[in-house]
């Protein structure tokens, strides 16, 4: 049995000294992570974070916090769900709470901020972002379930502040910020459905309008090829022990995004 060596260590020190010189301590940010690719962190995602509130101690950092599983089991594909099974999950489905909702299947950074002190949490039961910093409360204020990456989004308001996006070893299929272009470009609507509590404290699904197709073509890694070759200008990239750091100017992202994704569209009607 070979048994795996841990041969790089990555400190809070070594986070900082990559993030500091190329940030503001008043920036506003969205931040995902892959702590694997940092080798060995020493406190895992509690180092992560602490490291991100030092540095954006007058700023903003916004995670996202996406519940699919409280998504309509009929639309389950991996994996998908029996007819029996959809019925039993849908009946006994724990409708949507922000404060206790725990976030599922996008790693341990972002469930690990949004139970720490300060940070607050959008209403979206299927969608939400959670935020610490200056603008919380602004960004996290009650909206409408419809079009939940629009530009009267978290991820519109993050674009209006000049955010930045920090990818800390993820690459761009899970960059959020790409949904305000999906959203913002003309593309058909459906609707889904998910269990929130009403008034009397019950559950009750609601309907909201989305975006037919996030990541349509499933190419946002293509599209950040594309966008690093021609926007060099609008990223830093600094390499790390399984990919590298990103940070990346938001507007730069979503216009260009808008831009290609229209003619995109175009050429495939």
């Amino acid at each position: 049995m070979t048994e795996k060596i841990i041969d790089t260590v990555t400190s809070m020190k070594d986070i900082k000294n990559m993030l500091i010189p190329h940030v503001a301590k008043t920036d506003s940010c969205i931040v995902h992570t892959s702590l694997s690719a940092f080798g060995y962190i020493p406190g895992g995602e509690r180092t992560i974070v602490k490291a991100l509130k030092d540095i954006f101690s007058e700023g903003n950092i916004v995670m996202a916090a996406q519940t699919a599983d409280l998504s309509d089991p009929a639309e389950w594909g991996e994996p998908p769900a029996t007819e029996q099974a959809q019925m039993i999950i849908k009946e006994n489905m724990v409708p949507f709470d922000k404060n206790e909702t725990p976030i599922h299947y996008i790693g341990k950074t972002p469930e690990y901020f949004r139970t720490s002190d300060g940070v607050k949490r959008t209403n979206h039961p299927l969608y939400s972002m959670c935020a610490w910093g200056r603008d919380a409360d602004h960004i996290c204020r009650n909206r409408k379930y419809d079009m939940p990456f629009d530009w009267d989004s978290p991820l519109g308001d993050l674009y209006k502040l000049d955010a930045k996006v920090i990818m800390l070893g993820t690459d761009y299929e899970s960059c959020t910020a790409l949904h305000l272009a999906d959203s913002t470009i003309d593309r058909p609507l459906l609707e889904e459905t998910a269990p929130v509590k009403n008034e009397k404290g019950e559950r009750e699904w609601i309907t909201f309008k989305n975006v037919d197709e996030l990541d349509k073509y499933d190419d946002f890694n293509e599209f950040g090829t594309y966008f690093e070759e021609h926007y060099p200008e609008a990223i830093v990239k600094i390499p790390i022990y399984k990919g590298f750091v990103r940070i990346i100017q938001m507007r730069q992202l979503v216009d260009s995004a808008q831009i290609y994704y229209r003619k995109k569209d175009l050429q495939n009607k």
